[in-house]
């Protein structure tokens, strides 16, 4: 059997944290190494919605790349989280993401090599919906968006230090 195929699949999890949680990030070809410093909020997704995307635009030969995050979650579980401050600080500070994706890879969004934390993931959209028929669940649907001028970084190694 060969393995020779494309990995598939969204999002799997995501760790949020606030922008000055970032004590060092190293850069290289590779990837990067991060450290951070603060407890994630830990968003808990419902299957196969949350969704992660990069959009490449040019403009007179000047690279700007938009990252989306889209997180779907159910509307009982996001209370935990989702909260006055915590959209406060999406909007206003924004925070910085660590994604999970479903083929194993792991990136820093919100976070670069040239901005460092100067474009974090913000607050783009917030819906809350019912669904459509009896037996959807309520769900909340969060879009933060960030810019900058390279894709996201593959993240090789995590060390996180709590204060």
């Amino acid at each position: 059997m060969s393995s020779n195929y494309k990995p598939v699949g969204g999002v799997e999890s995501v760790a949020l944290y606030p922008v000055d949680a970032v004590v060092a990030a190293l850069f290289s070809s590779d990837g990067c190494e991060v450290t951070l410093s603060a407890t994630p909020i830990e968003v808990e997704l419902v299957d196969d919605l949350s969704c992660y995307e990069e959009l490449s635009k040019s403009k007179n030969g000047i690279a700007k790349i938009t990252h989306s995050l889209t997180l779907v979650a159910d509307r009982a579980t996001a209370s935990q989280w989702l909260d006055t401050e915590f959209l406060e600080r999406c909007s206003a500070e924004g925070v910085v993401a660590v994604i999970s994706l479903c083929d194993g890879r792991r990136l820093l969004v919100g976070y670069s090599a040239l901005f460092g934390n100067e474009q974090p993931l913000r607050l783009e959209s917030l819906t809350s919906t019912s669904g459509s028929s009896l037996r959807d669940k309520p769900t909340v649907t969060l879009q933060l968006i960030s810019h900058d001028t390279e894709f996201s970084q593959e993240i090789l190694e995590i060390v996180q230090i709590c204060s």
